[in-house]
């Protein structure tokens, strides 16, 4: 049963520590508490796999902690630097993940503060437990597929996530797709590299690539490494045309109801008007020159 406390409540418990976690000190609880009032969060929810000063929490990593909240009546992610971290604020990592959202990728971005970010809550399990659950060979094609476009989506934006070779940790899958999370590592400034490390967190001496192994039985290491030196070399459609007939991937489509109204109309203008499902190797040009999904 899932327990939800307002903020007094919150405030008053063993689990006030996690604003400060794991080791800040009473000057600081204070002042994030004061900070924490200003988001508009409505209660927070004691959820998730982890636990923390006696707290059910959806997860912890280097730099905060996650927590399931309700803003506005509805269910949100909230993020919590950790104290002490390795960056002042959130602020960097909310403008990265802002800038995904522009093409279509990661949790919608909601507001920020210095040590909180809220985003929309993905409801879905981590990719890894989707994977060992019973799935068809079809929905793991199209997660897979999908999966890697956004990861292309994010190479053309010059974003380059920065933790896609740990897939285990930074995807979720919901019931219309993938969804890749946590662009606490996130930069601008380095090369885009989100095709190659994601495809060899897929594919190559992961536990990910051995839950992979049997639905995608011909894919061959050096072959698949050559694809990506190609594909690094010069990172465009055509490669990732290549890339994902390699893999077998060609023919996946997806529907086009994933698009906003207005950019459907367009392609709809742009392609066979008639046509309910197109081939994601057609559509994803326009997505990057439209902003994204």
């Amino acid at each position: 049963m899932t327990t939800a406390l307002s903020l007094e409540q919150f405030w008053y418990s063993p689990a006030r520590q996690l604003l400060v976690y794991p080791s800040g000190n009473q000057d600081m609880l204070s002042h994030r508490w004061a900070e924490l009032q200003t988001c508009g969060i409505d209660a927070i929810y004691a959820y998730g796999p982890e636990t923390l000063a006696d707290f059910a929490i959806l997860g912890s990593g280097y730099c905060g902690v996650v927590l399931r909240v309700r803003h506005q009546g509805c269910d949100r992610v909230l993020k919590i630097l950790r104290e002490p971290a390795p960056q002042p604020n959130l602020s960097t990592e909310a403008t990265m993940l802002k800038r995904a959202n522009a093409v279509g990728v990661g949790p919608k971005y909601l507001a920020h503060s210095d040590h909180f970010l809220l985003m929309d809550y993905i409801e879905g399990p981590m990719l890894v437990d989707w994977l060992q659950a019973s799935q068809s060979a079809e929905s793991i094609h199209r997660v897979v597929f999908q999966l890697i476009h956004q990861a292309y989506r994010l190479d053309q934006a010059g974003l380059d996530h920065g933790d896609l070779r740990c897939i285990t940790a930074h995807a979720l899958v919901q019931p219309t797709g993938p969804v890749l999370i946590d662009f606490s590592g996130a930069s601008l400034d380095r090369r885009p590299a989100n095709i190659t490390t994601l495809v060899q967190g897929l594919f190559i001496s992961t536990h990910i690539a051995k839950l992979l192994r049997p639905w995608f039985p011909n894919v061959n290491k050096s072959e698949l490494i050559e694809h990506l030196r190609r594909y690094k070399q010069q990172p465009s459609s055509k490669y990732l045309g290549q890339l994902l007939q390699y893999l077998e991937l060609g023919q996946v489509s997806y529907t086009i109801r994933f698009l906003p109204n207005a950019r459907v109309m367009l392609l709809a203008l742009l392609l066979k008007p008639n046509l309910v499902e197109w081939p994601e190797s057609l559509i994803v040009q326009f997505v990057t020159l439209l902003g994204g999904a």
